[in-house]
């Protein structure tokens, strides 16, 4: 019994407490200090620099996405240096909260004695791991959906004054979900229909706290409603042309509907090959495995509110999918499976005398993960770097620099007030360079810039820059057509255009192989009166 010690204490008072913060401080961490030394730079596909750049303005909205994670992100940066591990270190903070809630989840479902081992279980899930490095719309889901679902089950189930507060948190975080991103719509229908199919959940609706809930939630989203209604709906629009441009849609379909297997498999397994009665041998383990993986995913009853929260927001996805109405992203997955760890363990323990033995294995499991992951992390940036991959040897930090000189050399008395051009990889001017330069999407009179618009843009200083990818490589991020259409935006508006093309690489011990990149630059100047 006394090897068990420091699980024991884990599942009572104060070192309950201190367990939770110390395993979400560990997490944070070790994945960021694995990130920054595996990555060189942040995502490939300049999503998190497009985060940056949609966050340069307050406004309701935006020409692809509700305005949740660019607030966010412009708050972090209003405190914190634009550096890529400043940048890490808010991903995992957005996973610290969101595991912060499965825990508090598992306390709302009256399943505390699995809340220790159901977020240990959840670190080791893609989503709240490698994944989760890149900031985006997908990833503020995390940090807000199990949160929607504490805040409902405890307007349903506590009275008096508590029951009123938790009615109109449910209320914001739910407004606020679906400011993250629309996608929290399939979510919020899956509660809906959960407390639906239980019994205290009609009591609830019979009640008047769900409708003070709905009223805090249109009263939220009402700036964002006008906003749209301004902008002539334009988020919408921008939902449906994504849906006719892929083509690809039962492929697409397919690989959502494997998503669970996809990103949950490791902690899955895990669980299953762990939680056992008793403490069986290896080949006892072994022949029980296959059934303990299947029981995992298995509802208690018709009613059993855990397993419908589990599984809605997948399956209504899926349903969503299989009409036509939406084609499917697998990243929309990343924020589905919040409940999935809390799922497996009640399934699989029946006897909570087996549980600090079960903890004290995953925590080990898990110490084990972070070693692997702060020994790998520099190993495969040894391995990107020697086999030259195009993603390890993008210089965004140091083009920023040689572009800000060049043109500070060439207009030594024009600040410059705005970048265009390829988005979101032009934002690398401002991130890594002068904060205050707007990023703009293209071009500043034309759409989705007119969204957003740049006040007196023609009375400013721009610059609109072309990544033209590393020289001989094939890139397949750089648009092809940039520079052409970019000097035809210019010879329209009298300007000059003849470009301004740059090589820059990335040097030094990290970077051993000479991978220089081209970019063409476009200076548009305030015309005399």
């Amino acid at each position: 019994m006394k090897k068990y010690s420091f699980s024991l204490a884990l599942f009572d008072g104060k070192g309950l407490l201190y367990g939770i913060w110390g395993l979400l401080g560990l997490h944070v961490l070790v994945w960021v200090a694995g990130q920054s030394m595996a990555s060189s730079n942040l995502d490939n596909y300049a999503d998190m620099l497009e985060s940056y750049a949609w966050g340069q303005n307050l406004d309701w909205g935006n020409a692809k996405h509700p305005p949740l994670f660019g607030w966010v992100t412009n708050a972090w940066f209003a405190v914190f240096p634009t550096r890529d591990a400043a940048y890490f270190l808010l991903s995992y903070l957005n996973v610290a909260v969101g595991l912060l809630g499965v825990y508090r989840l598992a306390h709302a479902l009256r399943l505390s004695h699995l809340a220790w081992p159901g977020v240990m279980l959840l670190c080791l899930a893609f989503p709240y791991s490698t994944l989760a490095a890149k900031f985006n719309a997908n990833a503020i889901l995390l940090s807000l959906w199990p949160w929607v679902a504490v805040a409902w089950l405890h307007s349903m189930r506590q009275v008096g004054a508590s029951g009123w507060l938790w009615s109109v948190a449910l209320g914001l975080l739910s407004a606020l979900a679906l400011l993250g991103k629309y996608y929290s719509g399939v979510f919020l229908l899956g509660i809906f229909v959960a407390a639906l199919i239980r019994s205290e959940g009609r009591q609830w609706f019979l009640s008047v706290k769900p409708w003070l809930a709905l009223f805090v939630f249109v009263l939220c989203l009402l700036p964002h409603l006008q906003w749209l209604r301004a902008h002539d709906f334009v988020t919408a629009l921008y939902v449906d042309e994504q849906r006719r441009a892929d083509g690809s849609h039962l492929r697409q379909l397919l690989r959502f509907a494997l998503s669970p297997l996809m990103y949950w498999l490791l902690p899955w397994w895990v669980c299953a090959w762990l939680v056992t009665t008793g403490q069986p041998d290896f080949f006892q383990r072994l022949r029980g495995f296959p059934l303990r993986l299947l029981r995992c995913w298995l509802p208690k009853a018709w009613d059993d509110t855990l397993f419908w929260l589990a599984v809605m927001p997948w399956l209504i996805s899926l349903l969503f999918g299989i009409s036509g109405f939406v084609t499917m992203s697998l990243p929309w997955a990343i924020p589905i499976g919040f409940a999935f760890s809390l799922l497996w363990l009640r399934n699989l323990t029946a006897d909570q005398t087996d549980l600090p033995r079960i903890s004290l294995q995953l925590r080990n499991t898990l110490l084990l993960v972070y070693l692997l992951v702060l020994i790998a992390s520099p190993l495969l940036a040894y391995q990107k770097a020697q086999s030259g991959v195009v993603a390890y040897y993008l210089p965004r930090q140091e083009a920023a620099t040689l572009l800000l000189q060049g043109w500070h050399e060439r207009h030594p008395d024009e600040p410059l007030r705005w970048v265009g051009g390829a988005w979101a990889e032009n934002a690398l001017l401002a991130f890594y360079g002068d904060a205050s330069i707007q990023v703009v999407p293209g071009v500043p009179d034309r759409f989705p810039a007119t969204v957003n618009p740049v006040d007196h843009w023609s009375q400013q200083g721009g610059l609109l820059l072309c990544p033209l990818g590393p020289l001989g490589l094939f890139e397949p991020f750089v648009d092809p057509s940039c520079p052409k259409k970019m000097q035809l935006w210019l010879q329209a508006h009298g300007q000059p255009t003849e470009p301004i093309r740059i090589t820059v690489q990335k040097q030094g011990l990290l970077f051993p192989k000479p991978i220089p990149f081209a970019y063409l630059a476009f200076d548009y100047l305030p015309l005399g009166p």
